[in-house]
């Protein structure tokens, strides 16, 4: 095993045949790696994982759920998913307005809809737009900063000036858990993939650190641990479906995709397992 910190030296590596095995490309690597068809790629959904737009719902103006509402509708989905993680992601938007299904991560029922979202910005009391800050982790920049830059210039559509705030990576967690910023993008993963896990951490009522949203509802709470501790599988089915509705009416957080975990190597390798830590297990390789 060699550690090579640049991405674009690994990737050097590995199509000169010098490696095996890689990861850790920007999604456009990956894109173009898997396009020029030199070595293969191996993408799996990250279990329990998502990109989002985390709205600050203890605070004024994002306590509003209207204005929560005409946010999601604002998004430019498409252009994200196209020009920031270049299709190496699960869109996680334009689902049904029903939930079917008790699973999680499932795509939001919304669209970028700027109609829709000048009239809840209307509704809300804010049809003459505002002003506030976008914030990302700057460890994040290579999908991070495209991304934040397509909100921002989607929100100016609908009247709402963002300026964008770069933080530090080493500085990123303790800002969040400040619980102060109107506007975060953020990356969550879980390490059990259960939706009522993913909701405890960043949904509950206890206001883990997780929580950057600083979102509180009686209901939530009461729908989370239900799911939590019940042995009767109908009523976890039920219970379930019933909070991630909720989170889509309530809006704390916008997902935006599901990331991919891809992992690139020659041809001859065989025997590659994704794990949920995400790391290889080399046990298991074969080389032919």
């Amino acid at each position: 095993m060699r550690d090579i910190p640049s991405p674009g030296t690994r990737r050097a590596t590995l199509e000169r045949g010098d490696a095996d095995l890689s990861s850790g490309f920007a999604p456009r690597d990956f894109d173009q790696v898997i396009k020029d068809g030199k070595v293969k790629v191996s993408g799996v959904p990250i279990p329990n994982a998502l990109w989002s737009l985390a709205l600050n719902t203890a605070k004024p103006p994002f306590d509003n759920v209207k204005l929560r509402q005409a946010l999601a509708w604002a998004m430019p989905y498409e252009q994200i998913q196209s020009s920031a993680f270049f299709g190496r992601a699960v869109p996680m938007y334009g689902g049904p307005a029903e939930v079917s299904k008790p699973i999680w991560p499932q795509p939001f029922p919304y669209v970028t809809d700027l109609d829709k979202a000048r009239a809840l910005m209307k509704e809300a009391g804010f049809e003459t737009g505002f002003e506030t800050t976008l914030s990302l982790d700057t460890g994040t920049a290579t999908v991070g900063e495209p991304t934040i830059v397509l909100i921002q210039e989607s929100l100016a559509k609908i009247g709402i000036k963002a300026d964008i705030n770069k933080i530090p990576g080493a500085n990123w967690r303790t800002t969040l858990n400040k619980k102060e910023l109107p506007l975060a993008l953020n990356r969550f993963s879980g390490w059990l993939d259960y939706p009522e896990y993913y909701f405890y951490w960043n949904f509950h009522g206890n206001n883990s650190i997780f929580n950057i949203s600083s979102y509180q509802n009686k209901e939530m709470d009461k729908l989370i641990d239900k799911a939590r501790f019940t042995t009767d599988a109908a009523e976890y089915e039920t219970t379930v479906k019933a909070f991630i509705a909720l989170c889509m009416r309530d809006v704390p957080v916008i997902p935006l995709n599901q990331p991919i975990h891809d992992v690139a190597m020659q041809k001859n390798i065989g025997g590659y397992e994704f794990w949920f830590h995400r790391e290889p297990d080399f046990r298991q390789f074969t080389k032919g």
